[in-house]
């Protein structure tokens, strides 16, 4: 069993995930609700940026709902009616694939975010949630006959 000591310094590269959904900025909420129903691996779009001095932007299920299903006192957007940019969160945070697992978490906790965008240069090349990284520590956690000490 791996110890959370070595997990803490693995890259965030063997972490994240590859297979990113990339939208345009005026794709509408209602599509993006769809993609994300539809692979309920994601949980986040990334949205293109606008040009290449722009930076990319995320939209996550709790944007979906906090700002256009109830952004509350009653108010409500129509999803096929709003364009993707206005819900983002932008910038995107980003790390290197290099970037320890134990760094990543810290910057997501001060951040106060649950997705970094993991960049090569320019290249967008994964995403990485706080779901993924307690979904990796899962699948290498010991059964619990085991006493092994984490």
């Amino acid at each position: 069993m791996e110890s959370l000591t070595n997990i803490r310094k693995k890259p965030i590269s063997e972490i994240m995930k590859k297979d990113i959904t990339i939208v345009e900025r005026n794709e509408t909420a209602a599509k993006a609700i769809q993609l994300l129903m539809k692979d309920q691996k994601t949980m986040a779009i990334i949205v293109k940026p606008r040009d290449e001095d722009d930076t990319y932007g995320i939209v996550t299920e709790r944007d979906i709902l906090e700002k256009v299903i109830d952004p509350g006192a009653d108010i409500h957007k129509e999803p096929w009616n709003t364009p993707v940019h206005e819900i983002m969160s932008k910038p995107l945070i980003s790390v290197y694939p290099e970037l320890q697992v134990k760094y990543a978490i810290r910057l997501m906790k001060k951040a106060k975010i649950r997705h970094l965008a993991v960049m090569s240069g320019k290249n967008l090349v994964g995403l990485v949630s706080e779901t993924d990284l307690l979904n990796y520590i899962s699948d290498i956690l010991p059964p619990k006959s085991e006493k092994t000490a984490l």
